[in-house]
């Protein structure tokens, strides 16, 4: 039986955070992964005001990339059936990129879940509060921030749905969760050249 056209259906070991404060697992998840993008920069812009920082584009982007892999790390933590989880864009642009201030995540699962799409509605809800607070200008007039879709193991391998995505040239969706350890080093020799360089 195809699971594309079933309906939406919860797994039982599914965990759900009903109890969960939003609010205070999205202000916690805003600090850190601020506190992640600040490490990235030079030593004498860590303590900027966050404000200021919204005009360099590389914390913008070690900010979107911490936000992606702190929001992954809580969507599989509350719902332990998921597989894996990649951020994908929706439209591609030849220019410098500059993050508009949305992040669209992908979870790959045996099957679709209603739990999975309310926890994305409320973690984005909550998630647009705390970071409305922040003052970065890309967050000021969106009326939402996280977008978390669903794929099966039956999309990808026949390519429909979300699964065709992984087919693309251009645009391909890039896993966040779990990360690869090949990929987990490249980063950290980034971070140490980076580091060497300024230094240096």
């Amino acid at each position: 039986m195809s699971d594309i056209n079933d309906p939406r259906q919860d797994s039982s070991r599914e965990h759900s955070p009903a109890a969960t404060d939003f609010g205070q697992v999205t202000d916690d998840l805003c600090k850190k992964a601020l506190n992640d993008a600040r490490t990235h920069l030079h030593p004498l812009l860590r303590n900027v005001a966050v404000n200021r920082l919204g005009q360099r584009s590389e914390f913008l982007q070690a900010f979107k990339t911490a936000l992606e892999r702190r929001i992954a790390r809580k969507l599989v933590a509350w719902q332990p059936s998921v597989q894996a989880v990649f951020k994908f864009d929706e439209t591609r642009t030849d220019l410098v990129e500059i993050w508009d201030g949305s992040i669209h995540l992908l979870v790959k699962v045996p099957r679709l879940s209603n739990a999975i799409n309310t926890l994305g509605k409320k973690l984005d809800q909550s998630l647009l509060k705390d970071l409305k607070q922040m003052g970065l200008s890309c967050f000021r007039k969106r009326q939402s921030i996280l977008e978390v879709q669903q794929v099966t193991p039956n999309e990808l391998r026949h390519g429909v749905s979300y699964g065709a995505m992984f087919c693309a040239v251009y645009n391909a969706p890039v896993k966040v969760w779990p990360q690869d350890k090949a990929a987990r080093r490249v980063s950290s020799e980034k971070t140490s050249s980076r580091r060497h360089l300024t230094y240096g």
